[in-house]
């Protein structure tokens, strides 16, 4: 019989091949969704302390995202019965124009997910007026942009740019990801985070939020 201590353990362990069947293996056993959920977050929220302590690399930290997404694949029919996801808050999240990649931004979106967070994922080579319309399309709280490449980057500002233009910079956090940002692009760009690391990066975005519930 599966408990909540073993689809925790499934997700810090990478057992992409079993967790599926297991997260079917619970709710078959009556384990509400909602536990299910929480168990395999803590799991996660493992992985990215590991991580921190250079016990686990990339190479395991986008395979914990993948576990992950297959885990939540099983689960999200019935736990959208029970809750509605984006409780946490609303983000946009792409690759900035002139990027092809979406490596560290599938492990952001999927722990963002798994906090909690509604994501809409513009996918990749994403024109910077998209980030914006998107953002007011969906009422986000939070605009994520990723650039993997450093040459990209500088495309950034030109999001913070067109929310200053039309008078809604106020609206939106912004925050840059990468492995090759620096905290230097914050005053660079204009934006309000930038980090090299997607696990920060959703850490900090939580904290965000704390902090509006805190102001409403």
């Amino acid at each position: 019989m599966v408990e909540e201590k073993d689809l925790k353990q499934a997700i810090i362990d990478l057992k992409y091949p079993e967790i599926g069947g297991m997260v079917k293996a619970a709710l078959e056993a009556g384990i509400p969704p909602l536990k299910i959920l929480d168990s395999l977050k803590s799991g996660l929220d493992v992985v990215g302390e590991l991580y921190h302590k250079r016990e686990y690399f990339l190479s395991e930290l986008y395979m914990a995202g993948e576990t992950m997404q297959v885990a939540m694949s099983v689960l999200m029919p019935t736990l959208s019965k029970e809750a509605q996801p984006g409780g946490e808050g609303t983000v946009v999240i792409g690759s900035i124009q002139g990027d092809i990649h979406d490596f560290g931004k599938a492990i952001a979106k999927t722990f963002l997910t798994a906090s909690g967070f509604k994501v809409h994922d513009l996918g990749v080579d994403v024109p910077p007026a998209k980030f914006v319309e998107e953002a007011l399309k969906v009422n986000a709280d939070i605009i994520g942009i990723s650039a993997l490449l450093s040459s990209t980057q500088p495309i950034s500002g030109e999001v913070v740019k067109i929310l200053e233009k039309r008078g809604i910079r106020d609206r939106f956090k912004v925050i840059l990801g990468g492995t090759a940002v620096t905290e230097w692009a914050i005053k660079e760009y204009g934006l309000d985070a930038a980090v090299n690391d997607a696990t920060e990066g959703v850490r900090i975005m939580k904290r965000w939020m704390e902090e509006k519930r805190g102001w409403e």
